[in-house]
């Protein structure tokens, strides 16, 4: 009888240690998944301020643009100059729609995926920071060479050679500033991707 009781004891004892562990990984699971839900609000929230941030971008720009090649024309610029500025424009803007695209409400449904798009993105940013380098290097020269011509028919010689100078401090200022302001925003773009997928990253490792 003893026996018995004791056999039903271990049993019982049995069972609620099951409960026990049934009720601690259900628990573990919950949190899984409120961590996961977590960093993908938290994912989409900074991928919307990143989107609003190039919306502003683009829109302050894109607004500046049609002034500065009305000013070119009217200044008698070669057209091949304002082809060639119209076009790099045109390029930098389809590049940051298509390098970053994504769809937000998607993102995290597959955190791996999503931390490899936010890989891609970033490397593509990369390449085009160095093309926009390389362009701006042919692009000054060539500006500076059009704002001389134009300006050589209008000016006497001493005048000229004060408006170069002057010209080429305002070139060399412009090109520091906007590079200045390029990077900075450069880096604020790389540094919002990283955080998004250190996030994932810490998520998947306590996975």
């Amino acid at each position: 009888m003893e026996t018995l009781n004791d056999n039903l004891n271990d049993f019982n004892e049995l069972d609620d240690l099951r409960q026990q562990i049934a009720a601690l990984k259900n628990k573990v699971d919950q949190q899984g998944r409120l961590n996961e839900d977590l960093v993908k609000k938290t994912i989409q929230g900074k991928m919307r301020s990143l989107h609003h941030t190039l919306f502003w971008y683009c829109l302050i720009l894109g607004l500046f643009v049609p002034f500065m090649i009305w000013d070119f024309i009217e200044s008698g610029m070669s057209w091949a100059f304002i082809i060639f500025t119209i076009v790099i424009f045109a390029v930098s803007f389809v590049a940051e729609y298509l390098i970053n695209r994504m769809k937000i409400s998607n993102m995290g449904d597959d955190l791996v995926e999503t931390a490899r798009k936010l890989m891609q993105m970033k490397q593509n940013r990369k390449k085009q920071l160095i093309i926009s380098f390389c362009t701006a290097a042919i692009w000054l020269p060539w500006y500076s060479y059009e704002l001389y011509t134009t300006e050589a028919s209008k000016l006497g010689p001493e005048s000229m050679a004060i408006f170069f100078f002057i010209i080429l401090i305002s070139i060399v200022a412009g090109g520091v500033l906007g590079m200045a302001i390029g990077l900075s925003f450069y880096r604020k773009l790389q540094r919002t991707n990283d955080e998004m997928i250190e996030q994932i990253n810490e998520l998947t490792r306590e996975q």
